[in-house]
């Protein structure tokens, strides 16, 4: 089991020789929502002994909340919506295209909506990665999971997304201040170490 905050749960996803890839599942006592499906079908193994881990199914995922389009983070969706009978959701901005890609219904969320599960979670969109990238900020620990908004190497250390992976890479970098007014001290990364104390200052160091 691989709980690196009450309540949540960091699976590697990551495959020999590849991008450090992770997905979360959030163990709110509403129900769990699984965040971001992963690309590969082993993904799917992960999850699922991460859920046995807990003594859990994936009948138990109620919500899937999707960072963005790309496929490392919806090729999965498909498979993992008809596993679990769950609701889709993201960010309103990357919804249908979401949907373009996978064939899958999304319901879109706005920037400040609070999702009703685990003392709230709330959508901070952050564009520039691709036109609807969301975070999913936890209050109640003090945590954002970031998805693509910031990329970290093995040690930790942070940047903002490479130009490569981006629809545009200086706007991504631009608007990482929206995290500035959250209170958090963790920020879980898809790709990278994710850094569980002192975050915030680290991110706001990025900001040029």
């Amino acid at each position: 089991m691989v709980e690196v905050l009450k309540g949540v749960h960091s699976i590697n996803l990551s495959e020999d020789g590849g991008l450090s890839l992770e997905a979360w599942i959030l163990n709110c006592s509403e129900g769990l929502i699984l965040i971001d499906t992963g690309m590969r079908e082993s993904a799917l193994d992960k999850l699922k002994a991460e859920l046995e881990s807990i003594g859990k199914s994936w009948s138990d995922i109620e919500k899937i909340l999707i960072t963005h389009k790309h496929g490392d983070h919806v090729r999965n969706l498909a498979k993992a919506v008809e596993l679990t009978g769950a609701e889709v959701w993201s960010h309103e901005d990357e919804a249908p295209l979401i949907k373009e890609a996978t064939g899958v219904e999304v319901k879109g969320m706005k920037h400040g909506e609070v999702l009703d599960y685990c003392g709230g979670i709330e959508v901070i969109h952050v564009p520039g990665h691709s036109e609807g990238n969301a975070c999913y900020y936890l209050p109640t620990v003090k945590a954002i999971i970031a998805g693509d908004t910031i990329f970290a190497d093995d040690d930790g250390k942070m940047e903002t997304p490479p130009e490569r992976y981006c629809l545009d890479a200086d706007q991504a970098a631009r608007e990482i201040k929206r995290l500035f007014d959250k209170d958090f001290d963790a920020i879980l990364l898809t790709h990278g170490k994710n850094t569980m104390t002192g975050a915030k200052e680290k991110v706001k160091a990025l900001y040029k």
